[in-house]
């Protein structure tokens, strides 16, 4: 007995190791886990030393997962043997809400890495229904504001910042929380923007990382929309020191626009080798270069002499053109402002056009309306009528069948009664004949089939009024059931006594047992309660 309780805990043990929503067993995949946000060189060093063949079901997954989710935080892409669809749909299976969000994250950061923003807003909305951590609801809403500004819908993108904002702050993640803050920034008025680059400031220097506090600083200076000495030095180091080359579009503007061609052309260079945003770049490449080869090719004496040239031409002409410049000037004027006015008598009558074509439809489409309801209207008084003289047919016939049901029923009690009277004068049973006692006996309920063949008359006539009191009332019994019924057709208790071979006194306890039975009161009318259920 000791051996089978044993094999039955074991068994026990093994379904749960096996079920698909065996938690995470794994202290090296938890503690991956944990440092996916954190430090991702530490959680990948501890990815690398997990088994995977060791790994339960579950937990494979969940390797899978963060693998996916480390190789997109340091090389911008997935393993090639990641369906991250099927792990979403493995951990909605498994009731892991939190893994499911972070598979539809992983999905959308990804898509909106390779620049398909609207298959990437699609995963980060479900996402957004299935994520519970704070990290990556936060991370979700941030990922959607960089998609919506990058789709230059400003107002929602700032909309998702905001939102991103307190899940952020309970993750405690004070990296992307200066990253949020910094957007924030970016995108709200300039009276505004500094509060919010001071707190993205702060967050970075409490994360300790000098490129990312340097990334604000430059994003706060370049909505200035001012070229600084400060914000050179800080293009300068985040080129050379950090090594990101898309800071070398300021610096060219900076150098071209202080004529310094030669510092120019270094940092043209390095925006042409820029790859993390190639389109971006190459169009700025081309602007620029334009500008640098205009200042390159400039010649400082060629241009004195044709500004001495210039000056001397318009010196003798000043005098004769000017007065034509002023009349093409005033010429140009006028006719400027009357093709306005054209453009504006012509959107008017456009509008009123508009306006009259969505009112004649108007009124047609209700016209059309009018008329489909009046046909429908007439149709359905039609259909009215002929219901109505209908449910006043059936109802003369079934007043006919329930006046005929009572006329037998009374033609059944006078027959029975004149039989008695004349056969039982003497008062002497013995003295009644056989077939005197057969004819009686026709005529009342004697037998099982005669009741039964009431009923079916009975039902004709009242619908199932009888089935129903028995349902509502199941203390009812059939002998209650037949002094009812009987009660209905407005027999007294002299008839019903007849009918059914009973006494006065016995018909006088079955009324007082059947509102017992429907719980009437001593006082309460039966009479009133039965007139009542016929209606």
């Amino acid at each position: 007995m000791k051996t089978n309780k044993i094999i039955v805990f074991l068994l026990l043990i093994m379904c749960c190791a096996c079920s698909k929503e065996a938690i995470i067993e794994s202290g090296e995949l938890k503690e991956a886990i944990a440092q996916v946000w954190q430090n991702a060189d530490s959680a990948q060093s501890v990815l690398r030393q997990i088994d995977i063949q060791t790994l339960s079901r579950y937990d494979e997954q969940r390797y899978r997962l963060t693998e996916a989710h480390l190789m997109l935080k340091r090389e911008l892409r997935l393993p090639q043997h990641t369906d991250l669809d099927a792990l979403a749909l493995f951990f909605e299976d498994c009731g892991d809400e939190p893994s499911a969000g972070e598979a539809y994250y992983i999905q959308g950061a990804y898509l909106n890495w390779r620049g398909e923003n609207t298959r990437a807003m699609q995963y980060l909305k479900k996402a957004e229904t299935h994520a519970t951590s704070a990290i990556i609801r936060g991370m979700t809403y941030y990922k959607m504001g960089r998609i919506s500004e990058d789709e230059q819908l400003y107002d929602i993108a700032l909309d998702n910042y905001h939102k991103a904002l307190p899940h952020l702050e309970e993750a405690g993640l004070p990296l992307y929380l200066a990253s949020v803050y910094r957007e924030i920034g970016r995108n709200s008025p300039v009276a505004l923007s500094d509060t919010f680059f001071l707190q993205s400031l702060a967050a970075a220097e409490q994360y300790g990382d000098t490129n990312l506090y340097l990334d604000i600083r430059y994003a706060q200076l370049s909505t200035q929309q001012t070229s600084t000495p400060e914000l050179a030095q800080i293009c300068q180091y985040l080129c050379h020191k950090a090594g990101q080359k898309r800071y070398a579009y300021d610096l060219v503007k900076y150098y071209i626009r202080n004529h310094a061609a030669d510092s120019a052309r270094i940092y043209l260079d390095l925006l042409a080798a820029d790859t993390t945003a190639q389109i971006w770049s190459e169009q700025q490449y081309t602007l620029w270069e334009s500008q640098y080869l205009h200042l390159k090719g400039r010649n400082r004496e060629a241009y004195e002499s044709l500004y001495t040239l210039y000056n001397e031409h318009f010196s003798k002409t000043e005098s004769t053109s000017r007065a034509s410049a002023f009349v093409a000037a005033q010429h140009y004027d006028n006719e400027v402002e009357h093709a306005k006015n054209l453009q504006l008598q012509l959107d008017k009558q456009r509008l009123h056009i508009i306006l009259a074509i969505v009112l004649i439809a108007i009124l047609s489409a209700s016209i059309v309306l009018i008329l489909y309801i009046s046909r429908q209207r007439a149709k359905y008084l039609v259909e009215q009528t002929r219901s109505e003289q209908q449910i006043a047919d059936l109802q003369k016939e079934l007043i006919i069948r329930r006046e005929s049901l009572k006329r037998v029923m009374n033609q059944r009690i006078e027959l029975s009664k004149s039989m008695q009277e004349a056969l039982l004068g003497s008062k002497k049973e013995e003295a009644i004949p056989q077939w005197a006692k057969g004819f009686i006996e026709l005529n009342i309920f004697s037998t099982e089939a005669q009741w039964q063949h009431f009923l079916e008359e009975f039902k004709d006539c009242y619908g199932h009024i009888l089935t129903d009191l028995q349902e509502q009332y199941p203390r009812l019994t059939n002998t209650d059931i037949q002094v009812i019924a009987l009660y209905i057709l407005g027999m007294d208790n002299s008839d019903i006594c007849l009918l059914l071979g009973l006494t006065q006194r016995t018909v006088w306890s079955r009324r007082q047992r059947i509102k017992a039975r429907i719980g009437m009161g001593e006082k309460e009318s039966l009479d009133a309660w039965i007139e009542s259920i016929v209606g």
